[in-house]
């Protein structure tokens, strides 16, 4: 039997490359070494592929948000020239637009934010699903993935909101 610096050399033969890391731990009186695997999706996601799958819905989401927006923006506007035109109102009457646009904006993004989660549902979900389930990566693991890109907001907002078990569909939890 071997002193436990031996070991220790013997096992610096098999050490894995620069970079990786390995446990030792003794077991039944020998030291066995063990390679540790890092998270696959903590410091990012690296696979170019899934990368531009996660972009993609990022701006079929980013997308569906605009139109609300625009028409919040454009339906500002004529609401002002309307109130002016049509009511007669002048300048000392100017905090009737704004007092008119705050609830105008908000349903506007009560608005984009429904469209967003319906394409989310429809469209994104599930591509993202068989990914998943192709690349083996949970729910929770994909979230840790895109919170690493701040590019990809949107998709992790709809991410976060989303939950497995609250699907029709049964998931596998793991």
């Amino acid at each position: 039997m071997f002193s436990p610096y031996e070991e220790l050399e013997y096992i610096s033969d098999f050490l894995p490359n620069e970079g990786e890391s390995v446990v030792l731990r003794r077991e039944g009186g020998e030291l066995v070494c063990q390679p540790i695997t890092r998270d696959q999706l903590r410091d990012g996601v690296d696979e170019s592929e899934l990368y531009g799958r996660l972009v993609q819905a990022n701006e079929r989401l980013a997308s569906a948000y605009s139109l609300p927006m625009w028409v919040g923006v454009i339906g500002l506007v004529w609401l002002a020239i309307g109130l002016h035109a049509g009511l007669g109102l002048t300048w000392s009457q100017w905090f009737l637009v704004p007092g008119l646009s705050f609830p105008v904006m908000y349903l506007c993004v009560h608005w984009g934010k429904r469209r967003q989660e319906a394409v989310f549902r429809q469209d994104i979900l599930p591509g993202l699903r068989s990914e998943m389930l192709r690349r083996d990566i949970s729910h929770f693991q994909l979230i840790s993935g895109v919170r690493q890109h701040a590019e990809l907001r949107n998709l992790l907002d709809e991410l976060i909101r989303w939950s497995p078990a609250a699907d029709p569909i049964q998931w596998q939890y793991r």
